[in-house]
């Protein structure tokens, strides 16, 4: 059995023979950094003598591994997004209707400290990373793609059995304390949305996560952004899968269009909405209605503020501030729009 590397430097030519099943007589790092995760691009150089020519394996890899810094690997094995990741590439990759990139090596130890990914390098492969720019054909390209990965697993029977290690989106305690923090610092200089949505988050968050949590199941990306996004000539792909979860399909509906449209735009939302619906129905599923999707996308915009907020708290050491304030500055119209906090404080009650 291969050992699950401790240590990025126990990533060897002679541990990629055991994992490969195939000699690799050396291997160059060309690109390493942290930051959620340690990544590194590595050129494998095979040995051809061996049984196995490696006709089929590529030049270079892309591997992730726990990150270096201390406090930020407890982060990650506390939330399980090593863990969870690996095993997608272990048990789903291979079967998911959407373009992500081949896995050519996955594993984790049980408690997700250790883990490592051999995937493929998609710049190698032609593909664009983080596509700039939004037009509205790739939008519906999107989500015509998670159409098709919500609808194959729609209230899947499979969620009592080999899918069962998928479990709906962590609640992370830590989060109203930040959003707490964001608003004392920074609440003065924001609209009133985001205080309004601030103090809403703080004194109800375990019933806003539930709401979050209402509709049918399915298998979901759970962080779909620019950044986590590919492109494959004009087909999308998604990246980095460490919060793949089971949850309602506007997790990633919701989260995505809350990123993807500019303020200008936000109008644009509903008939967005209704393509995804219709094409739900062209795969047999019995989609939620349209009035249903629409108050559902407000609430999901409001988890990407969240998101946002949280992350502001901690100044330059997740994202830069300048980064976050503009995410922000996008999703206020776009929560004003949709009444993003009343909605969510109607569906709470009194």
């Amino acid at each position: 059995m291969t050992p699950v590397p401790e240590r990025f430097e126990d990533i060897t030519a002679d541990w990629l023979s055991q994992a490969l099943g195939v000699g690799v007589r050396q291997v160059d790092v060309l690109d390493a950094h942290a930051g959620t995760t340690g990544r590194a691009l590595l050129q494998l150089h095979y040995d051809r003598a061996s049984e196995d020519p490696a006709s089929e394996l590529p030049a270079r890899l892309f591997a992730k591994f726990p990150p270096s810094d201390e406090m930020q690997r407890l982060f990650v094995t506390s939330s399980g997004m090593g863990l969870r990741e690996a095993r997608f590439y272990q048990s789903l990759a291979g079967e998911v209707p959407v373009r992500v990139p081949r896995p050519y090596y996955s594993d984790s130890d049980a408690s997700g400290e250790r883990y490592v990914m051999l995937l493929e390098d998609l710049g190698m492969s032609g593909c664009t990373l983080s596509p700039t720019g939004q037009p509205r054909d790739y939008i519906l390209r999107v989500l015509r793609d998670f159409a098709a990965l919500h609808a194959k697993y729609w209230d899947s029977q499979r969620f009592d059995s080999d899918l069962g290690w998928l479990q709906p989106p962590q609640q992370h305690d830590v989060a109203v304390g930040l959003v707490q923090q964001s608003l004392a610092e920074r609440g003065s200089q924001m609209p009133a949305v985001f205080t309004a949505m601030a103090e809403l988050y703080i004194d109800a968050a375990d019933d806003i996560h539930a709401l979050w949590n209402e509709g049918t199941p399915t298998v979901v990306h759970g962080d779909v952004h620019n950044n986590n996004l590919f492109l494959d000539g004009e087909r999308p792909g998604f990246l980095d899968w460490a919060l793949v979860a089971r949850a309602p399909a506007m997790r990633d509906v919701g989260y995505f269009l809350g990123g993807a449209l500019a303020p200008e735009d936000v109008a644009d939302g509903e008939a967005l909405l209704e393509y995804y619906r219709e094409q739900l129905l062209a795969l047999g599923v019995d989609a939620p209605s349209l009035t249903e999707l629409r108050k559902q996308f407000a609430w999901h915009v409001a988890y990407v503020w969240v998101g946002a907020a949280v992350t502001l708290a901690m100044g330059d050491a997740w994202q830069p501030v300048e980064f976050v304030t503009r995410a922000l500055e996008r999703l206020h119209p776009t929560m004003e729009h949709l009444g993003s906090v009343d909605s969510l404080r109607s569906a709470l009650g009194p």
